[in-house]
């Protein structure tokens, strides 16, 4: 049950959007009880879309456990059969309506003490999540004396002329209540622990405050309520130069707020300004779809908490605040200090999230003016997700690590989301407030602390950002939902009422509508301006469309010219206010669609990890997706990588597969990085694949994950670190590896990949077999040359070729280049490392040739195969002239073709330039 807690801040909204929620509060007995106490929870469904259902579960939580280290867990209705078991109500028809009622006691229900419930949350939903659920109800524990509201619902009330307002509230003790309008009392009564009483609303065109107070002698609860009748809008042009959001000026005592919010009729400001309440000089002017107002008299420098109540209704925070509270969240924030002298969420006075504002904040003092990006071609992404990166999971503790990351080489970093996120512990792809930074990782102070120090490294820092979808709270979309969190409505705007594609969680947005175009504008400009960021990686881009594919995943990567155009157009706007900034995107859509994407100056994600899982297991596999040139591209914008947050771990599937010893399976791990870091292009390592991180990902997918940065201490696995350090130092460092000189091949067992500049010749061979396998070397040139990796010298004569065992892998320079590796480690770095084995040769001539080329042996010949460069097989005419094979070429195109054949059981290979 603990691994399905772990991922429910992403999961449970993924489901929620899909379901429709009713409008519906349970009855509980008794009303005030103990959380080892049994208690029978009842809904009345009589009447609503849930009275259908035939089994109904129930879903649990504790909203708030901010003094224990309990965590606020949610307890499953069907994740396993014993928590189905203990969750499933029962279905019953009593007087002519329909109940589902189930008897549980909390403390058994959640397996944790009395002590560590304080508060219940809970709600009713069917077994499959679009049979629909109830709203959110949240109930108190009886610690002594408690106090319970039953009418009026909610904060605030929009009434006709003569209504009557309900009150009713109960005690768990003898007490005194106490009614109030707008702070005058005009109703008590004592010694009693049931109240009522009728309530003419005051019809006069201003907003009215009603107070409960409760007192048993000694301790005491208060109630607030707010109503008004019909208020009246004033309908104002907007200011000149206002946009939505909060607008700061040069009065530090006033801002200016504004809310787009198309057919809604009115919006009341609510917040600690006006101690949450309805008020007539907080009612927003209207201009159109926008409504605005001034607030003065604020404090320079103190923060304030508002939402704003949308037509009497919805509550929501500012969709451009940039910071907002949770009453979800925040408990835990505050408990860890994880964000010092956070203010706690104004429970009781309001729900859902809330947003700040203050004026005369302190700005940040930036350093990093003389920062240059990295060319895109040169990049070398680390990928980080800041929970698992440490223990702490703080953007400081991420700061602390800069010197490691720096001494690893990489030259960016990319952050998995730190936007605002649904809950702590997430992978951050379910957020809901785009300008906000998540507090469960620390400040805003913190974050661009790193962004600053990170800079001054020559490191690049890269957002991932999840534009393809919202999740239930965010303000946007509950503007026009069903319920709560229900299904975004027609009416609105920002995202369609259900998903284009099959692949989408959350709330999918409309790319094609202004007002999205106008949020995402917003939400690059912004955090390129205010943190300093270098650029994006779009999460699922693929989704960037309005055409619908659901049902057919193939036609979703086909090519789409409006999604085309969408990305054009959203790139475009990111490099008018950053034109050297990074657009990554997640595409994985047919060539055709990502070389318009990627010439038109984007980089796109190139996926290679089931092929280089197979290679560290020493099956076959074509990596030459890595390279923009097989892929028909004119730039290198493809960046390749082997594992990625969404993939599982090379060195797991290793570790799981083979019978190798730890040493071996770092050899191949090895091997794996010198073929990828040699081919030109941008490159990405996810988080400690430089050091054979092997924690299986699909077991707990988006489960936090163990470190194991003791794993450096480990002699195997720091050879690996100083192997992936030396490539990447050659990569970013020098500039011997230049595309315009570069020549592979991605296929076969033996992979090689050089480098022919005028001043410095670069080879890499690789065995990626199971077998020795001997390596034909008319790529390289006679003379002396030297391993890269150990300094050791090597005198290579003409016509000779190199034997490799399996999973051995070399890198020879013509000219001396500084390495990394330690002496210790340089004798062993490479399995096997001994003096260059040379072999009797075949000849092999003409080379280059026009039209035939003759294979000359001692020995037998067989299973003659010719390849391209993309390993495709070349059909060609076979002649035996004595001891002479003579191949015919004349009628290939001109170009570098690869010829594979057996010797005396060994497999070998050469590269035949035809002209």
């Amino acid at each position: 049950m603990n691994k399905f807690l772990i991922i429910i801040s992403l999961l449970f909204l993924q489901f929620i959007s899909f379901a429709q929620n009713v409008n519906l509060q349970p009855t509980i007995e008794p009303e005030f009880f103990s959380a080892d106490e049994q208690i029978t929870i009842t809904y009345n469904v009589t009447g609503t879309s849930l009275s259908s259902l035939d089994d109904a579960y129930m879903w649990m939580w504790l909203p708030n456990n901010s003094t224990t280290d309990a965590p606020s867990n949610i307890n499953p209705a069907d994740s396993d059969p014993e928590a189905t078991a203990q969750a499933k109500l029962q279905k019953l028809n009593e007087n002519g309506q329909t109940l589902f009622r189930i008897s549980l006691t909390p403390t058994l229900f959640y397996n944790q003490s009395a002590d560590d419930i304080t508060e219940i949350g809970m709600l009713l939903k069917g077994n499959d999540w679009s049979d629909g659920q109830s709203t959110d109800f949240t109930v108190e524990i009886s610690q002594g004396f408690s106090v319970n509201i039953s009418s009026p619902f909610g904060n605030y009330g929009f009434y006709e002329a003569d209504d009557i307002i309900n009150v009713e509230l109960s005690s768990s003790e003898n007490s005194t209540f106490e009614f109030f309008v707008d702070g005058i009392l005009e109703y008590q009564e004592s010694g009693i622990t049931q109240f009522s009483f009728e309530h003419t609303v005051i019809d006069d065109g201003v907003a009215h405050d009603l107070i409960m107070k409760v007192n048993n002698g000694t301790d005491s609860e208060a109630f607030n309520y707010s109503y008004i009748v019909n208020p009246v809008v004033s309908n104002e042009p907007l200011p000149a130069g206002l946009q939505d959001g909060i607008n700061y000026g040069d009065d530090a005592t006033t801002v200016h707020l504004v809310l787009t919010a198309p057919n809604k009729e009115n919006v009341f400001l609510i917040g600690t300004f006006n101690n949450w309440s309805l008020s007539d000089q907080y009612l927003m002017k209207k201009d159109g779809d926008q409504f605005w107002l001034e607030v003065s008299a604020l404090i320079p420098g103190e923060e304030y908490q508002f939402q704003y109540l949308v037509d009497g209704e919805i509550t929501i925070a500012d969709p451009y605040a940039e910071k907002i509270g949770s009453e979800y969240d925040d408990p835990e924030i505050i408990r860890d200090n994880r964000y010092p002298e956070l203010m706690p969420y104004p429970s009781g006075k309001t729900s859902h999230a809330v947003s700040y504002l203050q004026t005369n904040k302190t700005q940040f003092d930036w350093t990093d003016s003389d920062f240059q990006r990295p060319a895109n071609e040169d990049l070398v992404i680390y990928e980080l997700l800041i929970r698992d990166f440490t223990e702490l999971r703080t953007y400081k503790a991420v700061t602390d690590r800069l010197d490691y990351l720096e001494d690893l080489g990489i030259n960016a970093i990319q952050f998995m989301p730190v936007m605002e996120f649904e809950g702590n512990l997430s992978w951050g792809y379910n957020p809901y407030s785009m300008l906000a930074l998540d507090k469960f990782y620390g400040t805003e102070y913190d974050f661009k602390t790193l962004v600053n120090e990170a800079h001054s490294r020559g490191m690049a820092i890269i957002l991932d950002i999840a534009l393809n979808h919202q999740f239930g709270r965010n303000s946007l979309a509950r503007l026009y939902n069903e319920g709560d969190y229900g299904n975004p409505t027609s009416q609105n705007p920002w995202f369609n009422t259900s998903p284009r594609h099959d692949f989408n969680v959350g709330y999918d947005m409309n790319h094609e509508s202004q007002y999205t175009q106008d949020y995402v504008d917003r939400v690059v400009a912004y955090w390129l301006e205010e943190y300093h960021v270098d650029g994006y990686r779009y999460d699922l881009s693929k989704g960037f469309t309005q055409k619908s594919t659901l049902g057919n995943v193939g036609a979703w990567g086909q090519y789409d010219a409006s999604r085309v155009a969408l990305l054009k157009r959203m790139a475009d706007e990111q490099w008018s206010v950053d034109p050297d900034s990074y657009v990554i995107l997640e595409h994985f859509a047919e060539n055709t669609e990502e070389k318009e994407l990627a010439e038109y100056g984007m980089m796109l994600w190139g996926n290679e990890n089931h092929n280089f899982r197979n290679l560290a297991k020493g099956n076959s596999a074509n990596v030459s997706g890595l390279s923009y040139q097989v892929k028909g591209w004119n730039e290198p914008h493809v960046i390749g990588y082997m594992e990625s947050h969404d993939e599982e771990r090379v060195a797991w599937d290793l570790k799981n597969s083979s019978s190798q010893n730890l040493a071996q399976q770092m050899q191949r791990l090895k091997l794996n990085a010198a073929l990828f870091f040699l081919v030109p292009g941008p490159k990405m390592i996810w988080q400690f694949g430089e050091f054979g991180y092997d924690e299986e990902l699909n077991n707990d997918r988006l489960g936090v994950k163990p470190t194991r940065w003791e794993y450096l201490d480990d002699p195997e696995r720091n050879k690996l670190f100083q192997v992936y350090q030396s490539l990447i130092k050659l990569k970013t460092s020098t500039d011997y590896l230049n595309k315009d000189n570069f020549q592979w091949s991605g296929s076969g067992d033996l992979k090689w990949a050089r480098y022919n500049n005028d001043d410095v010749k670069i080879v890499m061979m690789g065995n990626f077999s199971k077998s020795t396998q001997t390596f034909d070397q008319q790529i390289l040139q006679a003379g002396t040359w030297y391993n890269y990796l150990t300094g050791q010298e090597v005198e290579i004569e003409s016509e000779v070729a190199i034997n490799l065992i399996s999973g051995e892998f070399r890198i020879l320079t013509s000219e001396p280049i500084e390495n990394y590796i330690d002496e210790q480690a340089q004798s062993d770095i490479v399995l096997a490392e001994r003096p260059i084995q040379t072999i009797t040769k075949t000849k092999l001539f003409p080379n280059p040739t026009q039209n035939r080329i003759y294979i000359e042996s001692a020995e037998q010949i067989k299973q003659i195969l010719l390849k391209d460069l993309n390993g495709k097989s070349i059909p060609i005419q076979v002649e035996k002239i004595e001891n002479r094979i003579a191949l015919d070429l004349s009628s290939l195109q001109s170009g570098i073709y690869m010829l594979n054949y057996l010797e005396q059981g060994i497999q070998k290979q050469h590269r035949i330039l035809k002209f």
